[in-house]
């Protein structure tokens, strides 16, 4: 459904869409943490905006961020985990660039889009108190002295406070009279007031269209297909060769070999040493096997995408002669997409021998978006695709990741996962105490395991972890539950989430069974 438009809305639409918001913004976030409201304001924001572009209008893109951020939002209040906040900001930014701009088809341009109107939206406020004043008016005196006048006072006291710097005696002359008018300014801008204007920021970004058209021409000239482009030459030229291009193509060709040959002994060497029947010799440093081989191998395959980008930017795509060169550029993709899966082993095998933590749990994301960035890669040399369709498809791979993502209670996935690993005496157990309060009922349930952890750690040649004391551990794990119930108690209902309440919930029940 889409809001009609008489002449009295059109004049006061902005103000009765934009400072309901506001107010909403500032009675859910002022002094509060983040939890329900969060997943309120963005569902409403959603919906505000919908209304006023109708469902019909509204771009596919658009849609697929609206349900993306909803996701995320939903998971803030379910999880509330940092990844689902990182998701519903990162989704609100894209849904607010790609709702009021149709034409806009990226996650980059939709981003971009709304980084503009967030820049833009102070100076829409002239426009603004124009169209409340009436469609015809002018601007008043005032508002023009105004304007004409800012820019001079304000270089003034620049200056000003650059001479009170310098100079004491100038300092002790102006100090009473510059003292009185910042407390002035303090009494009327109070952090409650800066506060709501964030609030009034926020929300005219997210349901109005500040930035018109800004990036939609710009983005209306790229297109998935690569395009050959001509140089056009005086008629009495000569024709210029392919000689430039040729040499091009054959240093292409001999680089592909090069490269093929040498990832080949790679990649065979790691399919007959990571993907079977791998055992950790002893002295065998692991940690150096996964921390330092595993980040250089992603970045030669990153290497390897930016050198395939270089070779088939332009005109080589459309070469007679290039058959050799795609089908040499294909096979790299497909080693590198091989090599991949042996990063995705080594990683495995470390968390098969040392647990789960966030790290690793953020390598394998990041190989997922490589090697999707390697399908793409091998769509673009096959179909003469654009450097535009990878930043397009590959930044709709990362939200509907980051989106995914928030799904999974990781701190809950990787403490009952470490607590339940056959290798008690490689789990950093210092990392237990990190994690969210969430986890605090899995720890008190299972700290037999625990300190079956400690004690192999401690019969270890190498010790590596701080918390081998099962006393203290046990001492600072109620301090964090004191604190979380502390927390619970003066926690309002804005602030309010389902993971809290499971784990009070938790808790409790486990106090219950335990007493006396």
């Amino acid at each position: 459904m889409q809001i009609t438009t008489s002449p009295f809305w059109q004049r006061w639409n902005a103000l009765f869409t934009v400072a309901p918001m506001a107010v909403l913004f500032d009675r859910f976030f002022w002094q509060q943490g983040l939890g329900l409201n969060l997943s309120l304001f963005a569902l409403v924001a959603m919906a505000v905006a919908m209304a006023r572009q109708g469902w019909s209008k509204c771009s596919v893109p658009a849609r697929w961020a609206c349900a993306g951020t909803a996701l995320a939002a939903g998971m803030v209040y379910v999880h509330h985990s940092t990844v689902a906040l990182a998701g519903t900001f990162g989704g609100l930014l894209l849904f607010a660039g790609l709702v009021h701009e149709p034409a806009l088809r990226s996650v980059f341009h939709g981003t971009a889009q709304a980084f503009a109107a967030t820049v833009l939206a102070p100076f829409k406020l002239r426009s603004g108190i124009a169209v409340l004043r009436g469609t015809d008016s002018t601007p008043g005196v005032a508002w023009r002295w105004s304007r004409t006048a800012v820019l001079p006072i304000a270089i003034t006291l620049v200056f000003i406070m650059l001479y009170r710097g310098g100079n004491p005696r100038f300092d002790a002359i102006t100090a009473s009279f510059f003292d009185g008018m910042f407390e002035l300014l303090g009494e009327l801008f109070t952090p409650r007031v800066l506060f709501f204007g964030l609030g009034l920021l926020v929300s005219a970004v997210l349901v109005r269209r500040l930035a018109p058209g800004l990036l939609a021409h710009n983005e209306h000239a790229l297109g998935d297909a690569l395009m050959r482009t001509r140089v056009r030459r005086p008629k009495w030229a000569r024709p210029l060769g392919l000689d430039p291009l040729e040499r091009e193509r054959r240093g292409g060709v001999v680089l592909l070999v090069l490269v093929n040959t040498v990832l080949l002994v790679v990649n065979v060497i790691d399919i007959n040493w990571v993907w079977y029947g791998f055992t950790v010799p002893e002295g065998f440093s692991l940690k150096q096997f996964v921390h330092e081989g595993t980040w250089l191998l992603i970045m030669s395959i990153l290497l390897s995408i930016v050198v395939l980008l270089y070779l088939f930017r332009g005109n080589l795509n459309f070469h007679p002669r290039n058959n050799g060169l795609k089908l040499l550029a294909k096979v790299w993709i497909a080693q590198n997409f091989v090599l991949g899966i042996s990063v995705f082993l080594r990683n495995w095998h470390y968390i098969s021998f040392h647990g789960l933590a966030y790290k690793r749990i953020g390598v394998i994301v990041f190989l997922a978006l490589v090697l999707i960035g390697l399908l793409t890669l091998f769509r673009k040399v096959h179909g003469r695709r654009s450097f535009y369709y990878l930043a397009r498809v590959n930044g709709w791979a990362c939200f509907a990741m980051l989106a995914g993502l928030t799904l999974v209670d990781w701190d809950s996935t990787i403490v009952r996962y470490n607590l339940q690993h056959v290798n008690p005496g490689e789990i950093d157990i210092d990392n237990y105490l990190a994690m969210s309060d969430k986890v605090l009922p899995l720890l008190y349930a299972d700290l037999d395991k625990v300190e079956l952890q400690m004690a192999r750690h401690r019969a270890n040649r190498v010790r590596w972890v701080e918390h081998l004391d099962p006393a203290e551990f046990r001492q600072q794990l109620d301090g964090r539950r004191n604190r979380f119930v502390h927390r619970m108690a003066r926690q309002t209902w804005q602030e309010s989430n389902l993971a809290d309440r499971r784990t009070m919930a938790a808790l409790k029940g486990f106090a219950q069974s335990t007493a006396p």
